[in-house]
């Protein structure tokens, strides 16, 4: 349907990727000389010298690392955020490749200021995600209002087949229009279904799509038809149309569901934790240099806690309680000594409002999450985060798992300080189920903003707090 506006599509993409690389470049020669300043000494460089006659081979080398690494297929399925993703590693690779062509073509000539190449670094990625995002934006804008839309059927009528029209109805940025399913019709059921006539059998797919031809097929059977897979996807051998497959899951066994391939086998994954690869690394950045500066400026009030403790009950400052955390692996956390030092003589007991095992100052801790400040040791070591699922006691969740859905689930991401459940409100003495829930929300959504967005309102919305856990 829109096979004639796709070079369009192509060219302003290409368009917008050199404009971005040359805006950034020259924008990068003022910043560097002019805004920051040099030595006096080694003066300005003239921008004529190396950097215009440069600038065709970075823009072109640009764009082929950009061919190479795909960022000019097809995006209508994935989000802003997943190319943002794309952009950035893909304009890593081309800096560093201009870096080699500068040192390669004349060993002995004046190399680019590393200084220079720095800055480049960061206001070209600003300017590439910026100029490839307003034209995505105009794109999702010109779609909604049915623009540079694809035609697109669904094998299959069933209940995964109807929530994937609801979402593409939802979500009219895709540009994908349903025209209609193609199933077996049996005796007694509807024409329609969603307001989309349903037409069949699924024998006669391949002289369906020949009659009436669309640009993209979705093959949403239930797991009751799987038997047909291979029936329908050798009718669809016949046409030139994209084909994506919608396999029938059970949300409930599903968590952050990724697609991989392992040579020519493709895998569904269906739960794994979000922290691989560079996701694994942000985040334990993040827990190193904010847990750092939360240690330092928390080092005076632990100090005078530990000291309170002394003077005020005999026993340890600390207590050591062992927790389980990322993939069911066990470690000790640490805690100010909220209560009695025979407080648990008898076994681990739920903690509970009002609990009468408390000292006096334990509950004003407890009360505050204050408590909980050497939580940030654990952080340091990388047993714990500063955000995710709190952790709770292996003698515990050998119950709760057996009477809680999807509690285990909340194993796939580190334990940490502070976690989404807690500022929604589920502390203490508050529904595990609901507190589970929000442990799975997170994991399945988990993004550094997030994170950051959790630590600000623990701090405003926890800590000044009194609720009494």
């Amino acid at each position: 349907m829109l096979k004639q506006h796709s070079q369009l599509v192509l060219g302003l993409l290409v368009l917008a990727d050199a404009c971005a690389v040359a805006v950034a470049w020259l924008g990068s020669y003022w910043l560097r000389f002019h805004f920051i300043g040099v030595d006096p000494t080694k003066g300005v460089p003239p921008l004529s010298d190396k950097y215009i006659p440069l600038l065709p081979l970075v823009v072109a080398a640009h764009l082929f690392i950009f061919y190479r690494l795909r960022l000019y297929r097809p995006r209508r399925d994935q989000t802003v955020i997943s190319e943002t993703r794309d952009i950035v590693k893909a304009f890593f690779v081309a800096i560093i490749a201009i870096i080699a062509v500068d040192y390669m073509a004349d060993p002995d000539s004046h190399k680019i200021s590393r200084w220079f190449i720095a800055t480049y670094a960061v206001v070209g990625t600003t300017c590439f995600a910026f100029f490839r995002g307003a034209v995505r934006i105009v794109l999702r804008i010109l779609r909604s209002r049915g623009y540079n839309r694809r035609s697109a059927a669904i094998v299959g009528s069933g209940r995964t087949a109807q929530k994937l029209l609801a979402a593409l109805e939802d979500n009219p940025w895709t540009g994908m229009e349903t025209h209609f399913f193609i199933d077996d019709r049996h005796p007694g059921e509807p024409l329609e279904v969603r307001g989309l006539p349903v037409l069949g059998p699924l024998a006669n797919t391949g002289a369906i799509l020949e009659e009436k031809p669309v640009d993209a097929v979705f093959v949403a059977l239930p797991t009751s038809e799987a038997h047909r897979l291979e029936e329908v996807l050798q009718a669809l051998e016949q046409t030139t149309s994209d084909i994506r497959m919608v396999p029938e899951l059970n949300p409930h066994y599903a968590m952050r569901p990724d697609i991989t391939r392992l040579d020519d086998v493709p895998i569904l994954s269906l739960r794994q934790t979000p922290l691989y690869g560079w996701n694994a690394l942000v985040k334990r950045g993040f827990d190193v240099v904010v847990g750092t500066i939360c240690l330092l400026i928390a080092a005076g009030p632990m100090l005078a806690i530990a000291l309170l403790i002394k003077l005020t009950s005999p026993g340890p400052v600390f207590y050591r309680q062992r927790r389980v955390g990322l993939d069911g692996q066990e470690f000790d956390m640490f805690k100010f000594r909220t209560m009695h030092v025979d407080a648990e003589k008898d076994g681990p007991v739920w903690s509970k409002r009002n609990d009468d095992r408390r000292t006096s100052l334990g509950a004003f801790l407890r009360r505050t999450s204050l408590d909980e400040l050497p939580n940030l040791f654990n952080v340091m070591a990388g047993e714990m985060s500063l955000v995710g699922p709190r952790p709770e006691r292996p003698e515990f969740i050998e119950q709760f798992k057996a009477e809680i859905p999807k509690y285990m689930q909340r194993h796939k991401m580190k334990a940490g300080m502070t976690g989404f459940a807690q500022i929604r409100g589920y502390r203490g003495e508050t529904s595990l189920r609901k507190r589970i829930q929000h442990d799975v929300h997170y994991i399945r959504n988990w993004s550094l903003s997030l994170d950051i967005r959790i630590l600000a309102a623990t701090i405003f919305g926890v800590w000044f707090s009194r609720h009494e856990i």
